[in-house]
């Protein structure tokens, strides 16, 4: 197999782009929909790298505009649903706009008489026509798992949370302004960055080929790219796969690592030391340790990605598990955009 015949490598390589081209088409919807959110209470809902996605907002939304906000698996509230004020707004996160619990759970919401935004890259979708407000992903037409589109949809909802903040005056408009140059300035490094990053990866995926079991352990807004990392692993390269946070690791989960156990931690950000302890104990267990970080870390296999700042490590973090998904899946010759069982949407319960 060539590597430039697979569709996940071209779209991963896109995400940059597909940042910029979502933030450049939707800041001024982004804007608008901050005056309304004010300082409601918002509910997020989702499936996979969709529901990962919320977490992020929530993490964004309580440090920038002190918001109270929920995330909720679509699956479960449909199911078990709880009563969502109509002073509340619900924020339903799905790439192709069709998923099949978060259609049900939109819905539910219409049904009783909730106010639903849409987060979608498919603008003639299901979601699109249910919801009351729509913001688009402009991640184009994505085939393999989901990368730019959730990369994508991390941008509008960093956006968001920096424009409500602004909006609630809880930071400055010159502050928010910032934090939106700051991400653009991000997918630039990260055009830079990406084909180092995948040779990086290439060379760890080694590691990870005879791997029975990978655990990603991720703390605050990087919970998310654990959480896609694992979620990669198992869809792309057919590994079992865990992402958790950093902290419930060591309550029981540790308990398997092993020589044939891998352990992939993220770095960086408030809790860098904790993590940096957790990669020590994680190789005296004799489990092949890997730490993504913004800088190498002396004495233990990493990767470096060169952002400091915690709130906008996630698309590094993610981008460079992914790569860690797809290089390790090529190298046990299996097709990285080919599913055994599922489809890109998955459309029944």
């Amino acid at each position: 197999m060539q590597t430039n015949e697979h569709i996940l490598l071209q779209e991963l390589h896109d995400q940059p782009n597909a940042i910029r081209k979502t933030i450049d088409a939707e800041m001024s919807e982004i804007d608008r929909c901050a005056r309304f959110l004010g300082r409601k209470r918002i509910h997020f809902f989702g499936m996979g790298s969709s529901y990962f996605a919320s977490l992020y907002a929530r993490y964004l939304l309580t440090a920038l505009a002190h918001n109270a906000t929920s995330s909720h698996l679509a699956s479960e509230f449909i199911h078990y649903p709880s009563a969502i004020p109509g002073s509340e707004v619900s924020i339903a996160l799905s790439q192709s706009g069709e998923s099949i619990e978060t259609v049900k759970t939109v819905r539910l919401l219409k049904k009783k008489g909730n106010f639903v935004i849409v987060v979608t890259n498919e603008q003639e979708s299901t979601l699109a026509r249910l919801g009351d407000w729509i913001i688009l992903t402009h991640a184009g037409k994505e085939k393999a798992s989901s990368t730019k589109t959730f990369a994508s949809t991390l941008a509008i909802l960093y956006c968001l949370s920096a424009a409500v903040a602004a909006r609630t005056k809880q930071i400055s408009d010159a502050k928010k302004n910032t934090l939106v140059e700051g991400i653009m300035r991000m997918t630039r490094s990260m055009d830079v960055s990406l084909e180092s990053w995948s040779a990086d990866a290439r060379s760890k995926s080694n590691k990870l080929v005879n791997s029975r079991a990978v655990m990603v352990l991720g703390r605050g807004p990087n919970l998310p790219s654990a959480l896609q990392g694992a979620l990669l692993l198992k869809e792309v390269a057919k590994i079992p796969a865990e992402g958790m946070s950093s902290g419930e690791f060591a309550h029981g989960p540790i308990e398997i690592v092993s020589k044939k156990v891998s352990v992939i931690i993220l770095g960086g950000g408030r809790t860098s030391r904790l993590q940096c302890q957790l990669a020590i104990r994680s190789k005296a267990l004799h489990a092949w340790t890997l730490m993504i970080t913004p800088n190498q870390v002396q004495g233990m296999d990493s990767i470096s990605y060169g952002e400091n700042d915690e709130y906008l490590a996630v698309f590094a973090c993610s981008a460079l598990l992914e790569l860690l998904a797809y290089h390790t899946a090529v190298k046990k010759r299996i097709n990285p955009d080919r599913f055994k069982v599922i489809q890109k949407v998955t459309t029944r319960e």
